[in-house]
């Protein structure tokens, strides 16, 4: 009970982490477009610690299913964004297992880079539906919050985003694991 308690708190941190550099995106379009970058700095340590302590399957699958339903819950989320957290969510899992927590950090490392995506695939609507996704932003934040928006979205600035994001994620979590030497059995 109290593994799974820890699991949870961690899971929950790494949610967390994400939300934050999200609700930053009501104050800039900047925030909101780059979130993906942000969360990828600021949620690996709640995900090496999950992988650490936990390296059952699983781990980023939960991340990814607590992270989709709370963005159902605040309104946030759509159905691209609910295809790219099972999708990345999935994909972790399989690298976390080709390459497994135990053997070495590549799993971790990996894996991460993966699921620092999931930010990024609630910012795709933009590039998918521009039209749709403008008027919503104009509904909710008003048209200067559209009019900067818009003039941040071009396809270099997409493909910046998602190099910036892997390279963010990797430099994050190799630093975090470093000096982690997996155990070779873990106690449950």
């Amino acid at each position: 009970m109290e593994r799974v308690i820890k699991v949870l708190i961690l899971a929950l941190l790494y949610v967390l982490a994400v939300s934050v550099v999200e609700l930053l995106g009501f104050y800039h379009p900047f925030f909101w477009t780059y979130s993906a970058v942000f969360a990828a700095v600021i949620a690996a340590w709640p995900y090496f610690k999950l992988c650490q302590s936990s390296p059952v399957p699983g781990m980023a699958i939960l991340c990814a299913v607590l992270l989709l339903m709370m963005n159902f819950i605040f309104g946030q989320g759509h159905e691209y964004f609910a295809l790219g957290c099972f999708g990345f969510g999935c994909i972790a899992e399989a690298l976390r297992k080709v390459f497994g927590n135990y053997r070495g950090v590549k799993g971790v490392i990996t894996s991460y880079m993966v699921m620092s995506l999931i930010p990024f695939s609630k910012s795709i609507v933009l590039w998918i539906d521009y039209n749709t996704a403008m008027e919503l932003i104009v509904s909710r934040m008003g048209d200067i919050y559209a009019a900067v928006m818009g003039r941040m979205l071009s396809k270099y600035m997409f493909m910046s985003m998602l190099a910036l994001t892997l390279v963010f994620a990797f430099v994050t979590i190799w630093i975090l694991t470093r000096n982690w030497r997996p155990r070779d059995r873990y106690d449950y």
